[in-house]
């Protein structure tokens, strides 16, 4: 596959801003970056490409953050995740680029706009049984979109109430996750040559933009920021949906 210039230079733009995001928050890469890089790639190359990505920020991240994980939570969403992972990973290889980029762009408008909900601090703690379900469904849109974060924090904001321990726990939960959505898309023929030469091209996007986003994680007003990502997904997805 031959790259043009301009995919490159928009690409990077994507992943630095997804990646911000995603270090900031601990969430958001798939989210955000997905249904912008199909803008510029079919979608069975911008999930793999993307789950590339998340794999190495998992790297950079997790490091610092093993002790403040809440490992108890996680064991039930893991082994829900794998199981959607797989359901995911065969629709993607399925379904015709279209009709997945049209229910790409419902389930974006769904999740961005969930975003903006307020977390009610007297919510119930949820049973280990709805933390295998909502891994399921994670994983499956995981595999289809690499979209499975928002499943994971709606379930995870009911368990854990501290910010720097949910965060630390969801980039826990995301390198287990995308570890085996890579063993996975490996096995399956979705990470070739040309995904990994194109990761090679946004790293510089990918280390700037996690940089950035663990520095500005004290600082940063996160109220008006996830409100600006919320306005530009809603955006995207009706694109996708009208496409």
């Amino acid at each position: 596959m031959h790259f043009t210039l301009l995919q490159v230079i928009f690409g990077s733009l994507v992943i630095f801003f997804a990646f911000f995001t995603r270090a900031l928050f601990g969430f958001g890469g798939g989210l955000i970056s997905i249904p912008l890089l199909v803008f510029l790639f079919d979608l069975n190359f911008a999930v793999p490409l993307e789950a590339v990505f998340e794999v190495v920020l998992s790297g950079l991240l997790i490091k610092g953050e093993l002790q403040k994980i809440d490992k108890k939570v996680l064991i039930p969403l893991i082994l829900g995740s794998m199981i959607g992972t797989l359901i995911g990973t065969y629709l993607l290889k399925s379904f015709a680029n279209d009709i997945l980029l049209r229910l790409l762009g419902f389930v974006i408008i769904l999740f961005s706009l969930n975003l903006l909900r307020k977390q009610n601090q007297d919510e119930h703690v949820l049973p280990a049984p709805v933390g295998v379900l909502t891994g399921i469904i994670a994983g499956t849109l995981g595999g289809m979109f690499g979209a499975g974060g928002p499943p994971f924090v709606i379930y995870l904001a009911h368990q854990i109430k501290t910010k720097d321990i949910l965060r630390a726990t969801l980039i826990g939960l995301f390198a287990v996750d995308f570890s085996w959505r890579l063993v996975v898309f490996t096995v399956t023929g979705l990470i070739t040559k040309d995904v990994l030469l194109m990761t090679l091209y946004l790293t510089p996007a990918l280390v700037l933009g996690t940089i950035l986003g663990n520095k500005s994680f004290f600082t940063i007003n996160e109220a008006r920021y996830r409100k600006l990502v919320v306005i530009l997904l809603v955006i995207t997805g009706l694109f996708l949906v009208m496409k």
